[in-house]
């Protein structure tokens, strides 16, 4: 951080990359077999180190692959991330960033169909949603079930629908329930 001054006022000007140490965890749930190494070289450019992904098949997609990682760097790592990840327009993933310096951390879902989500997540982990965002809302739709639909966009249930199974199966539990539900 610097301090910049101009006549009698002094204002902060922060560096391309924020101010602080950040960390968080990659989730990528469904990425197809030609960019697994492209993704890898993205990831390591934006971090600046080197990266080395274990992808495993993921049975819920012929022919696609799944892998996690944990990352750490400044804070707005996560946001270039995710440009980066994004720009394979074909991965399905999360991107998980934890707040400090009392900073949100923040949540990032994304699937080809959907889009990107982006969500504040407080210190224990819920999912921020501030009076503004609601007020907007009920503002913006009169009737209960639009207003009911704008908040549950707010809370990006549309993304963890569509990315449950994934995580499920991520996580160990491959019943056939999970496989269905796709």
């Amino acid at each position: 951080m610097r301090l910049v001054t101009t006549g009698a006022a002094m204002k902060v000007a922060l560096g391309p990359n924020g101010f602080g140490p950040s960390h968080g965890r990659i989730a990528i749930y469904c990425a197809p077999k030609a960019v697994l190494q492209h993704v890898q070289w993205s990831i390591s450019e934006v971090l600046a180190r080197p990266v080395t992904l274990r992808w495993q098949p993921q049975p819920l997609a012929a022919s696609c692959f799944q892998t996690e990682l944990n990352w750490e760097g400044l804070i707005g790592t996560a946001s270039k991330l995710v440009s980066t990840l994004m720009g394979w327009h074909y991965l399905t993933f999360e991107l998980h960033e934890t707040g400090g310096n009392g900073n949100d951390g923040s949540i990032y879902m994304f699937t080809p169909e959907l889009g990107i989500f982006r969500g504040a997540i407080g210190p224990h982990g819920d999912l921020m949603v501030n009076e503004n965002q609601i007020r907007r809302v009920l503002n913006e739709n009169l009737r209960p079930a639009d207003a009911l639909d704008g908040i549950e966009s707010l809370l990006g249930s549309k993304w963890d629908e569509a990315l449950e199974p994934y995580r499920k199966i991520s996580a160990g539990e491959s019943d056939l329930d999970a496989r269905l539900s796709v």
